[in-house]
């Protein structure tokens, strides 16, 4: 359990809470498998042959669904009818509103999730959740995920992986947030520039913010937040682009794209802190995906970052506009 804390990665959804008595959840784990397995190489190659195991936290008892190999503490269930995997049950360990990522069972990457009761999720959103959370189980089975974390050189001297989560970044430090305010006000400012002339002013004048944080700030510093938006910002963007190719998703496609903005338009740096990279990552991805960068062909060969590759995309389109 040595990575619990580090690969904790926390889905920040919507609070409207809706009853579930008539919903079977392993319909719901078999919708997302489904989308997962029909679309989501159209997006990650390799998104369908990662790890899918599922550890459903409810009220008194644990579930797990799909894990791939032995679990021990777990009384076997058999092959689960609906879901054609393996299962199996023990009393409950974790709190019943967590939405996470990490190696809980046997030390591979498993989704563990609370009832949409429990989280606050609507069924459909709960299913987008777990898209978001399989993709982090794609980024922690990547074989360069920890040494490539642990050479960032952040943990100082942590050895429970506690720093992913903790790590001392000044949130509060006044200049810090307000360029960061500044980063979200002219996010906006460029997703709603795609497609027109504007974007490649609107994309330059983001950049410019974003370095403009990064002075306010060590190396150290923004090391980690550009792993931040690179790791949550991805999986978050992700979400939606999965979804998106399903047409049984698309109210809670446009919701999760709509709550985008939303996040950007209210980003508050310092009572936010590490929830503010969710929408600034996601939002990255979006304009380099309507740039027609190759970000994601370079995604794993070039990680921790996304800076690179939104400065590539200033230089390519501005070259372009002085054509």
């Amino acid at each position: 359990m040595r990575y619990l804390a580090l690969l904790i990665a926390l889905s920040f959804a919507c609070s409207e809470s809706i009853a579930q008595d008539q919903i079977d959840l392993r319909e719901l784990i078999l919708k997302a498998r489904t989308i997962a397995e029909r679309h989501g190489d159209e997006v990650w190659p390799g998104y369908t042959a990662a790890p899918f195991g599922v550890l459903l936290v409810e009220a008194e008892m644990e579930r797990l669904f799909c894990h791939e190999g032995p679990a021990e503490g777990f009384e076997d269930r058999g092959i689960d009818p609906i879901l054609s995997c393996p299962s199996g049950t023990r009393p409950t360990s974790f709190p019943t509103n967590l939405l996470a990522s990490f190696p809980a069972v046997e030390n591979v990457p498993t989704i563990v999730i609370g009832t949409p009761d429990a989280t606050g999720i609507p069924a459909d959103a709960w299913v987008l959740t777990l898209l978001h959370e399989h993709f982090h189980q794609m980024q922690f089975s990547w074989p360069n995920y920890y040494p490539g974390t642990a050479a960032l050189d952040l943990a100082g001297g942590d050895e429970n992986g506690m720093w992913m989560l903790n790590y001392p970044f000044p949130y509060e430090r006044d200049e810090t947030a307000k360029s960061f305010h500044v980063i979200a006000d002219r996010l906006i400012a460029a997703l709603d520039a795609i497609g027109s002339d504007e974007f490649a002013g609107a994309l330059q004048r983001y950049w410019l913010s974003r370095e403009a944080a990064r002075n306010t700030v060590s190396d150290a510093d923004w090391r980690y937040i550009e792993l931040q938006f690179w790791q949550e910002g991805v999986a978050r963007w992700t979400e939606s682009a999965v979804s998106a190719l399903s047409p049984e998703l698309s109210d809670a496609t446009d919701a999760a794209r709509r709550r985008i903005i939303t996040e950007l338009s209210t980003l508050d740096l310092p009572s936010q802190k590490r929830a503010a990279v969710y929408p600034i990552g996601a939002a990255e991805a979006k304009l380099l995906e309507a740039g027609g960068s190759d970000w994601r062909e370079t995604y794993w060969s070039e990680p921790f970052s996304l800076g690179p590759k939104i400065l590539e995309l200033v230089d390519d389109r501005g070259n372009q506009s002085h054509q």
